[in-house]
C-alpha cells in the first residue's frame, strides 16, 4: 500500500501570534485551518484589549483620572478665594463643613484645591 502525500499525517506546526507579527509571510501556504484558528485567537485578543480598555476607562473616571492629571494643591484661605470667587470670611466659615480642609494650627489652615472645587461645585455659594 503506498501512501500519498496528501494524506500525511504528519501535522503542520501552527506559528504563534508572535510569529506571524514578526513575519506575516508566514501566512502563505499555511492550511486554511490554521489560518482560521489564527484569526479566532486575533478575535479572542481583540475582545479581551476592548474589556480591558473599558475597565481602564471606568476606573480612570471613579478617580477622576489623577494619574494624568497635576497634582492636588493646599492653598491657602486666600489664594482658595481668589481662585474660586468666594470670600476668605466664607470659607473660614464654612471650612468645617468641606473635604479636604488641612488645619496645621489653630491659626492656620490649607484648602484642598480639587477637593474643594468638587464641593463648590455641589454647594450653592
Amino acid at each position: 500500500m503506498s501512501h500519498s502525500s496528501r494524506h500525511s499525517s504528519v501535522a503542520t506546526p501552527a506559528p504563534s501570534l508572535a510569529d506571524v507579527l514578526k513575519d506575516t509571510t508566514i501566512l502563505d501556504g499555511l492550511p486554511l485551518t490554521v489560518i482560521v484558528d489564527l484569526r479566532r485567537q486575533v478575535s479572542h485578543l481583540a475582545a479581551d484589549l476592548d474589556a480591558a480598555i473599558f475597565q481602564a476607562v471606568v476606573q480612570a473616571r471613579k478617580e477622576g483620572d489623577r494619574s494624568e492629571a497635576e497634582p492636588d494643591r493646599l492653598l491657602t484661605p486666600e489664594a482658595a478665594a481668589e481662585r474660586f470667587g468666594v470670600t476668605k470670611r466664607w470659607l473660614l466659615d464654612h471650612a468645617d463643613e468641606m473635604p479636604g480642609v488641612k488645619r496645621l494650627s489653630r491659626k492656620i489652615v490649607r484648602f484642598s484645591e480639587r477637593r474643594l472645587a468638587r464641593f463648590l461645585d455641589k454647594t450653592p455659594v
